[in-house]
């Protein structure tokens, strides 16, 4: 299929002028023919049609280059070359809507789209329910884990130990990653740090993690370095004090949202502090700063998201 042409911008504005002055050419005939004060004939009337041809195709000429100019880069393809079944594990925040879920799991899925998702949850007493099936195609499947709402982060880790347990021996694989949102991010680093480092996951992703909370008091909005000693929270203070139980061979990347033009729910600060956890303990550590103009939904529509956590697990 042939590619659309496009069009500069100052071939763009010289179209605009020439639209304008065609127009007003095709009107003077179409109401006054040449000689300016007689109907139009055949002839003219016809000059006037051809003249309106030109014009509609060049209109149509600018809209297509105006189409061309705002369409978003497309999301990179990821080739993975092993056959080995090393699943995505979801941990999301559970004050996610259902529209937001849909929304993030789309932009991470997009660069593999042939793999599959399945769902995996746990209820507070431990039962565990499996929906949906693996083909044997799927080596970089997609497992979403639900957990209980309202639990201690002790148990909440105990009871995602549990699930992630039964999923290796329902979807067979050995290794895995992990990639949270929101305050998926806190269960994610509670169970790093008091899991075995056979059920530690390879990568380890967070996304828009209050480390430190949301206050503005505690965190500075827009800084990037780490949190003060003294402006750490208690949650904060004990993920710092048991990061020496980390497996050190994972893979980290914490990715915070930053917005340009509106507020801030979560201050970039906190949304970083996880560096002061991870940082000094693992070998790889990455950090990146997403821009959008909105951040906490902007960062779930941010289709850089799928390409940013792809080409760091790939």
């Amino acid at each position: 299929m042939s590619q659309p042409l496009l069009l500069s911008k100052s071939v763009y504005k010289q179209l605009q002028v020439d639209c304008e002055w065609l127009t007003l050419k095709v009107q003077f005939i179409w109401r006054y023919g040449v000689t300016g004060n007689m109907k139009a004939t055949t002839k003219q009337v016809l000059t006037g049609a051809t003249w309106l041809v030109v014009l509609l195709a060049m209109i149509g000429g600018t809209m297509l280059w105006q189409q061309q100019v705002h369409k978003s880069k497309p999301v990179t393809t990821i080739t993975v070359t092993s056959t080995e079944r090393i699943p995505m594990v979801l941990l999301l925040d559970d004050h996610l809507t259902h529209n937001q879920i849909q929304q993030l799991t789309a932009h991470i899925q997009n660069s593999s789209a042939t793999q599959t998702l399945v769902t995996a949850k746990i209820t507070a007493t431990g039962t565990v329910t499996f929906k949906g099936q693996l083909l044997n195609s799927d080596n970089r499947p997609y497992i979403q884990v639900q957990l209980p709402k309202n639990l201690d982060s002790n148990r909440q880790t105990h009871l995602l130990k549990q699930l992630l347990t039964a999923a290796r021996q329902q979807f067979k694989f050995r290794r895995f990653n992990l990639v949270s949102y929101g305050r998926g991010g806190l269960t994610a680093t509670n169970y790093v740090e008091h899991t075995t480092t056979s059920l530690s996951p390879q990568h380890l992703v967070l996304m828009a993690t209050p480390f430190n909370g949301t206050s503005r008091q505690s965190n500075n909005r827009r800084q990037t370095t780490p949190v003060a000693a003294e402006s750490q929270t208690a949650t904060l203070a004990k993920l710092i004090a048991h990061r020496h139980t980390i497996d050190s061979k994972m893979q980290v990347l914490i990715v915070a949202g930053k917005a340009i033009k509106a507020d801030q729910p979560l201050p970039l600060q906190s949304a970083l502090a996880g560096q002061s956890i991870f940082k000094p303990v693992v070998r790889v550590y990455q950090q990146k700063v997403l821009r959008s103009w909105r951040t906490q939904s902007g960062l779930l529509n941010n289709h850089q998201i799928g390409n940013t956590i792809q080409t760091f697990i790939n």
